[in-house]
């Protein structure tokens, strides 16, 4: 007969030892370790012109997207102003102001959806030019001017 060699038997399986949750200390004391505690992010406090509550009464009344779509931001953006998480940058946020401001005197003459309307409409006191582009190119000051103008019943 041929010297066939034989197969090894199986090796076992050797096993990695079991983490304990425990700690030896230099002197050989086994004590329990202290559980891990998150402690969550100290919240920023907002800034003076309080951008959160301008956020929340802008998108309130337009609705995130059209808000997003009146400043020219990502749609994401008021809603993390909302939140607190961002705040807006510099240019963004005096344009959240101007916003909010003409946004609260059309209130008082309209209500949110012809608001919205109105911004994005053309307007005659403004010679066509949609109040929402002149807001966001030289503020509030000729818009609040045509706001007035239309709710007075001028006709230009």
């Amino acid at each position: 007969m041929a010297n066939i060699p034989e197969e090894a038997p199986p090796k076992k399986a050797v096993r990695a030892p079991a983490r304990k949750s425990s700690a030896t200390s230099a002197a050989g004391v086994t004590r329990a370790k202290a559980p891990v505690r998150r402690v969550a992010k100290a919240a920023r406090p907002d800034p003076a012109w309080v951008p959160r509550q301008r956020a929340e009464f802008v998108v309130g009344i337009l609705g995130n997207h059209r808000t997003a779509e009146l400043l020219g931001t990502a749609d994401s953006q008021p809603s993390r102003w909302r939140s607190g998480q961002e705040v807006p940058g510099p240019s963004t946020a005096a344009k959240l102001l101007d916003l909010d401001h003409v946004l609260a005197r059309l209130l008082l003459v309209w209500s949110g959806d012809v608001a919205f309307d109105w911004l994005t409409g053309s307007n005659p006191h403004l010679e066509g030019a949609r109040p929402i582009d002149v807001l966001m190119i030289r503020g509030p000051s000729e818009v609040v001017a045509a706001l007035d103008a239309d709710g007075a019943g001028a006709y230009a």
